[in-house]
């Protein structure tokens, strides 16, 4: 055993002192440096995410007001009140001198509505039951038009909206736009269509890769734009073919993400690839690690030489020690240089000496003290239960015959060898549950069994060993102080093992205990007169002996509800005398 303790590394006072020198002047770095890192990722997650949350959001406000200009717009187009009301007779006249008039109206009407809505690209109206079905541009030149080729972006009752796509006008070409066509229906099953498109000024980075002048930041930031069915409907972090029409996936991984929902369920996201996102973090860990391992060898440096100036003291120390654990006759102390270590080495045989006679006689006393209380509580409760009994012997020899006598007696005689026997004080959870069983059996032939006491006791808990004498006192309490009169309650006795904590539980379902008294139970006071906390102090005082701080013992009552008494303990005794004899044997 001894070999391989030797063989341990940091063994020795030396390496120990070394390692822990090392160890104080590393971890501050790396708490620091942990501390550091949490606060700045934090500030900067937060703040980078606070700035994008809120870009995705102002972009998809832009958004929602260009939809909102078309909306507005189409209503300019409507058949009722609107300019399509004057298409609706350019359509239906065979005037020619009328739709010579009706042209030059609607073709004002629609250039007052474009000069007014500067952002508007191709606006006209649409009648696919003509032979050309394109009606009023607000454009000269040449417009592709087909309704099959559009992707619906999501619909509105008579709205579907479009985008975003590249302009049916061919002046705009290659401009990205957002479009709108509202149906509109005249009559008699007849209908045309007002289309509208809008520019994309406001959202140009919905359609850029690099970064804008003003972002600051050297890294392409991708978007999608997701339709109400949750399919993209515009996307370019992916291969346009690769995306659009699908169901929206999230990079696992390769992208942080940000969204902003639109008010008719469409969803706006920017996606910034990882390694761009997390870059600045690391370069802030990079020149972390620089100086922390700059600080690491400086603080070895340091460290190493108060392991130089230190432990020659602690040597000269280590050596008196050791000869101060043989030889305890005053010597010579060695100087090691430094005053506080020379005193140290003058006092401490003295000390040594007078600290181990301060624990002897504190402890000596401690446990005469009680144990003596202990035996005072004993003397006050039995003859207390000595004298009841007494009179019921009177009593049942009076009244009944031989048989019930001899019964009483029997009982009786177990109990008081129980409590009264010159045994060890210390039992298992069985005998204490055995000695309850003979109690509560004499009581019920006093009062002809009138108390119904129940017992469920865990099989785990049998043999583990407390001190005697401690579950009656709080059965007792709740027969005769529980109940009004002849009064027939119900008392649970409840033993059962958790883990290495072992709890004992006696609750009623009588009369209650008034908040006062309680307190003053608990306060170990008690009621004197009638008994009622006598049993309590010997408990808690049994407690305090066998296991200090580590027992607990609690009362909860309420009136007309009954009371309970909880007692939480070790499964091991860690104080008081385990193996002595019981001395209040002999205390008559």
């Amino acid at each position: 055993m001894n070999t391989a303790l030797r063989r341990i590394p940091f063994r020795s006072l030396r390496s120990k002192l070394a390692l822990l020198l090392i160890l104080a002047a590393a971890i501050p770095i790396v708490l620091i440096g942990y501390i550091s890192y949490r606060w700045i990722y934090i500030v900067q997650t937060e703040k980078i995410e606070t700035e994008w949350v809120e870009k995705a959001e102002r972009e998809r406000d832009e958004l929602e007001r260009k939809l909102e200009e078309l909306a507005r717009v189409s209503q300019l187009l409507d058949v009722e009140g609107g300019i399509g009301r004057e298409v609706v007779r350019f359509i239906s006249s065979g005037d020619s001198y009328e739709r010579s008039m009706l042209y030059r109206d609607i073709t004002d009407s629609i250039a007052n509505v474009n000069f007014s809505n500067p952002n508007l690209g191709a606006m006209f109206f649409y009648a696919p039951q003509l032979e050309e079905p394109l009606l009023f541009p607000n454009l000269t030149g040449p417009i592709s038009f087909s309704l099959e080729v559009l992707t619906p972006f999501y619909k509105q009752k008579a709205f579907t909206y479009y985008g975003p796509h590249f302009s049916k006008a061919e002046e705009r070409d290659g401009e990205p736009v957002f479009s709108l066509l509202r149906k509109l229906d005249y009559g008699q099953g007849k209908f045309l269509y007002a289309y509208i498109e809008t520019g994309i000024g406001g959202l140009e980075s919905l359609f850029e890769t690099e970064p804008r002048g003003d972002s600051g930041r050297a890294f392409p930031v991708y978007h999608a734009l997701v339709g109400p069915d949750g399919r993209v409907v515009y996307g370019n972090f992916r291969a346009e073919t690769e995306i659009v029409g699908q169901p929206f996936r999230q990079p696992a991984g390769q992208y942080q993400t940000f969204r902003a929902e639109g008010r008719h369920g469409w969803t706006l996201y920017q996606l910034i690839p990882r390694s761009d996102y997390d870059r600045e973090m690391n370069k802030w860990l990079k020149q972390f690690a620089l100086f922390a391992s700059l600080s690491l060898l400086a603080g070895i440096s340091l460290a190493w030489l108060i392991w130089r100036m230190v432990y020659r003291p602690i040597r000269i120390i280590n050596r008196e020690i050791s000869r101060f654990s043989y030889n305890q006759t005053p010597a010579k102390t060695a100087a090691t240089g430094l005053p506080e270590f020379d005193r140290i080495l003058d006092n401490f045989q003295a000390m040594g000496r007078r600290i181990a006679e301060l624990i002897l006689d504190i402890e000596d006393k401690e446990k005469r003290r009680g144990q003596l209380e202990v035996e005072k509580l004993l003397v006050q409760i039995n003859p207390h239960f000595l004298h009841n009994t007494l009179n019921t012997i009177q009593w049942l020899a009076r009244i009944q015959g031989q048989a019930n006598i001899a019964t009483l007696v029997s009982v009786f005689t177990r109990v008081l060898h129980y409590n009264l026997g010159k045994k060890t004080i210390i039992v298992t959870v069985r005998e204490e549950a055995d000695a309850v069983r003979d109690y509560i059996e004499l009581q019920n032939i006093r009062y002809d069994h009138i108390f119904n006491v129940r017992l469920d006791i865990g099989e785990d808990a049998l043999d583990i060993p407390i001190p005697r004498f401690i579950l009656q006192p709080l059965v007792e309490n709740a027969l005769y102080h529980g109940f009004d009169g002849d009064e027939v309650g119900a008392i649970d006795v409840t033993i059962s093992r958790e883990d290495r904590t072992l709890l004992l539980q006696v609750s009623d379902n009588g009369k209650g205990i008034p908040d006062d008294k309680l307190a003053d139970m608990l306060e170990a006071s008690g009621d004197r007169k009638s008994g009622l906390g006598i049993g309590l102090r010997y408990v808690k005082q049994m407690l305090s002996v066998y296991y200090g701080e580590e027992a607990t013992l609690t009362m909860e009552s309420a009136p007309s509800e009954g009371t309970r008494v909880t007692i939480r303990l070790p499964d091991e005794m860690k104080g008081g005398d385990r193996h002595g004899q019981d001395q209040s044997a002999d205390r008559g």
